[in-house]
């Protein structure tokens, strides 16, 4: 299991994060972690995607797991405007395997 950073840099007037795509594991954890002061939510456009609808900005930060596999688009909204946004991409993908050890 590995622990993916999603950089969110959240300003008056625009959003950037990367990486764009994240491309994961679904044994895998992700977190996106602000590089400034400013708050940040991230909503999903399914709640199959972790679980809800919604991280606020404190579950955001921690650790978090995809509930299912595939292509989804989520949007990082601004605390101080909501008007905001930007909608990155997570791609979720099958765990690695290890071969048998014989």
């Amino acid at each position: 299991m590995a622990t993916h950073r999603i950089s969110v840099t959240v300003e008056k007037d625009r959003i950037q994060v990367a990486p764009d795509p994240l491309a994961m594991s679904s044994s895998d954890d992700v977190q996106w972690t602000g590089t400034n002061a400013r708050a940040f939510s991230i909503v999903f456009d399914d709640e199959k995607a972790f679980g809800r609808l919604e991280l606020d900005h404190a579950t955001a930060r921690g650790p978090n797991r995809a509930r299912s596999k595939g292509r989804f688009k989520y949007t990082v909204v601004s605390g101080d405007d909501p008007k905001v946004k930007l909608d990155p991409i997570i791609i979720v993908g099958d765990p690695p395997t290890t071969p048998p050890t014989p």
